[in-house]
């Protein structure tokens, strides 16, 4: 089970990573403001889920 987590953190901090590189390349003529702020909206989530998913591959890394 934390082999899958860890792998699944390590797809989702490439996503995110990805996403942060294309986010400050944008402008306003390439994104429209309602993209753009979802866009971010997205980020925030991806780094909730992060965190989430470190917290419960440290709870079972403890409970070992």
């Amino acid at each position: 089970m934390i082999k899958k987590l860890e792998k699944e953190l390590k797809k989702l901090n490439i996503k995110r990573a990805k996403l942060s590189k294309f986010l400050s390349k944008q402008n306003k003529k390439t994104l429209s403001a309602n993209q753009r702020t979802l866009l971010f909206e997205q980020k925030q989530a991806m780094a909730k889920y992060a965190k989430i998913l470190k917290l419960r591959i440290k709870d079972l890394k403890e409970a070992k």
